[in-house]
């Protein structure tokens, strides 16, 4: 079995296992249990796309006790649905309008850097926002407050 036909069956597995029923699923997560049985199938056909997509699965998996960020990862990998790139979807609408798209993933030379982080990154910056500390570079709640006050 390759991994994509084991997502599901694998999910399930999880939750028999700690003796989670789709009905607690359902309940906590207010998404129907025919959505959640079909996803242990496989079967995304009546699934919402991107974000939704990989909330409902996060949720599942913390529900089940399984690991939230390796089961999006892993649906992100097989399955379109969890595609967390925009450029699919752009591409493909500018198809429908038939406008032809030129677009580059890439910073432009106008940028000092690439801002974007990697998921080590984000969450080394979730802890430090948990904290209260203020990220580098970036001023605390009562530097702004006080830049704020003196400009008034």
């Amino acid at each position: 079995m390759s991994g994509r036909e084991a997502f599901g069956p694998n999910l399930r597995r999880i939750r028999i296992q700690h003796g989670v029923s789709l009905q607690q699923i359902a309940t906590e997560t207010n998404v129907s249990e025919v959505l959640w049985a079909a996803m242990e199938r496989n079967d995304f056909s009546r699934w919402p796309n991107g974000i939704f997509a990989r909330a409902y699965i996060r949720d599942y998996a913390k529900i089940i006790g399984a690991d939230p960020d390796a089961a999006v990862d892993e649906f992100c990998r097989w399955f379109p649905q969890g595609d967390r790139r925009a450029d699919r979807q752009m591409r493909e609408q500018a198809e429908i309008v038939n406008h032809q798209l030129d677009v580059k993933n890439e910073v432009p030379k106008s940028v000092g850097e690439d801002r974007r982080s990697s998921p080590d990154q984000a969450a080394q910056q979730a802890a430090e926002r948990a904290a209260g500390a203020p990220q580098a570079g970036q001023p605390g709640m009562f530097d702004r407050l006080r830049r704020a006050l003196s400009r008034a």
